[in-house]
């Protein structure tokens, strides 16, 4: 079993059940784990028992009252060293004290965060500003470069070979490099930014509240504000200098708010931080909006955002974090998207979630452009089991977006399944999977949409530590074709085993039929969302719901 994640006996949110067996409907019994208890394992996790353990004081819990304690967006797979074995839990996420030497990356995150919230921690030695500028890339497995020769749907001979592009491609080998399934090593690899840029989004506005109880300033009152900017401007962060950095209240209503700019070679990029938090009379439940912007440059080492479509090279990166926590249930809903210009216009919509229908355009220059993603997320915060879809669109021109459809089979995210596919675009997404496109950008290339997913099984191995999925477990496999099949009548070879040799697998014979094993119902007449819900997949609802239902 997946040892460092704890064993809770108090109620969890239902958790979607997903199967296992590349053709049953149903979940295979000798698939899902029961994992055994140790003593490790009993320790309690939630905000409520770790609170009690610790003995807070009054002032602690009250700081809990106007940050979001345990907020935090990360992939469920990834994991860090623990470095806060011998810490005391502080009740911001299940204490990584209670952790082996890796602990999920979203607990070691808002355990940092919760450091600097309490003054243990100073944002100097925490906060550094090159993480917002975390460029995430696919991982090695998902959509290689792909050698192909004479492919039977090219128009003439001068395109029947060639190299397909990278990111076109989805699953196409069964693991990574590292050993991880592909499927977890991909969702690993796009969440990887988002991680890195919520957790310094979050630390500078944590640091407002340490700061202004180590300076003396108490926070104010209702329809009052204080301003910090001299006092973050004295923790000395290296090339960052502090415009403005506020705190409101207004109606219950905390507001946070601050602009700094980073310096890079002379000039200054700005970045824009601001969350409005509404607690309760409970810490543990709360609603909020976090967002920010970050300016960078095309070309420039460290700030770059790449892509082809932005007439100029100045771009913004810029987020939404919408959320919700009922108790040990949290709710996401993440944007982010790379809009062309400085100084952009129009980034939010009337619910301040990135805009997704301000699209870059020769009447419209400062719209996204080159990237926008969705992440939503429905877990719970003691195991981060639950279920998860990623949407991103690689382009503005794009047809479709793609999609991971991800659940989990137990508590102890030990196993579970992911789909990966393709979707309506990002502006009318609700994230389902729709189908799957085997010939995006080679020869004849179609997008029409087939009744069909990649699918992989994904199952912890506590020996490697890695998530394992093999090819006997996973439905992967096509050919880039319109068909996704070939039919052994021509020439055609491409590079089946990411060699970068054609011929030199026993499969890559041009004389052998090829014929895909991507995951469809049996049921014909179900859709494919329809199908992966019987399955036991599950789309979460969102906090201001999906772009389709906007």
């Amino acid at each position: 079993m997946k040892v460092y994640l704890p064993i809770v006996s108090f109620t969890l949110l239902s958790l979607v059940g997903c199967g296992s067996g590349s053709s049953s409907e149903t979940q295979s019994p000798e698939q899902t784990s029961t994992p055994t208890q140790t003593s490790s394992e009993t320790q309690t996790t939630s905000d409520t028992q770790s609170d009690t353990q610790t003995n807070q004081t009054d002032e602690s819990v009250s700081k809990g009252l106007r940050f979001p304690k345990s907020l935090m967006v990360s992939s469920p797979f990834a994991t860090k060293v623990n470095q806060a074995q011998s810490t005391k839990g502080m009740g911001y996420a299940p204490s990584t004290a209670f952790y082996g030497p890796s602990v999920p990356s979203y607990f070691e995150a808002t355990e940092q965060i919760g450091q600097i919230l309490e003054g243990e921690l100073a944002i100097s030695d925490a906060f550094d500003v090159t993480e917002f500028y975390r460029v995430s890339i696919n991982a090695d497995c998902f959509g290689p470069q792909l050698k192909y020769q004479d492919h039977p749907e090219a128009a003439s001979s001068a395109s029947a070979s060639g190299t397909l592009p990278s990111g076109d491609l989805g699953l196409w080998l069964a693991e990574d490099s590292s050993g991880n399934a592909c499927s977890v090593a991909q969702v690993n690899a796009l969440l990887s930014g988002i991680e890195s840029q919520t957790q310094m989004a979050l630390m500078v506005i944590a640091s407002f509240i340490s700061v202004a109880d180590s300076e003396g300033e108490s926070l104010p009152e209702d329809g009052a504000s204080i301003d910090l900017t001299t006092y973050m401007n004295a923790q000395g962060i290296t090339d960052v200098t502090f415009d403005s950095a506020t705190i409101s209240l207004s109606s219950g209503i905390w507001v946070y708010a601050s602009e700094l700019d980073y310096q890079v070679s002379g000039d200054d990029y700005r970045i824009t931080i601001s969350m409005t938090h509404t607690p309760s009379d409970e810490e543990t439940n709360y609603t909020g909006l976090l967002q920010y912007s970050v300016e960078g440059k095309e070309g420039v080492a460290g700030i770059s955002w790449p892509g082809f479509n932005c007439s100029q090279n100045e771009r913004t990166f810029a987020a939404s974090l919408s959320y919700n926590r009922a108790d040990d249930e949290m709710n996401l809903q993440l944007r982010n998207a790379t809009l062309c210009g400085h100084s952009v216009n129009n980034i939010y919509n009337a619910n301040g979630l990135v805009d997704v229908d301000n699209t870059y355009s020769s009447s419209n220059s400062d719209g996204w452009s080159e990237n926008f993603a969705i992440l939503g997320a429905d877990f719970d915060l003691t195991s981060l089991s639950g279920s998860y879809s990623y949407v991103w669109q690689a382009g503005v021109n794009d047809s479709h977006s793609r999609i991971f459809n991800i659940g989990f089979n137990d508590t102890s995210l030990d196993n579970g399944e992911a789909h990966f596919g393709y979707g309506e675009q990002v502006t009318d997404t609700d994230g389902w999977i729709q189908g799957f496109i085997c010939n995006w950008a080679g020869p004849g290339a179609s997008h029409t949409l087939i009744s069909k997913t990649q699918r992989q099984f994904f199952e912890y191995d506590s020996g490697l530590g890695v998530y394992i999925g093999t090819e006997h477990r996973a439905n992967i496999e096509y050919a880039p074709t319109t068909s996704c099949d070939y039919d052994g009548t021509g020439s055609f070879v491409f590079d089946i085993d990411l060699s970068d040799v054609l011929g030199d697998n026993t499969l890559e014979d041009s004389s052998l039929i090829f014929t895909n094993d991507l995951w469809g119902s049996s049921d014909t007449s179900l859709a494919v969302p329809e199908a992966l819900a019987a399955r036991g997949i599950n789309v979460p609802s969102v906090p201001y719901n999906w772009p389709k239902d906007e």
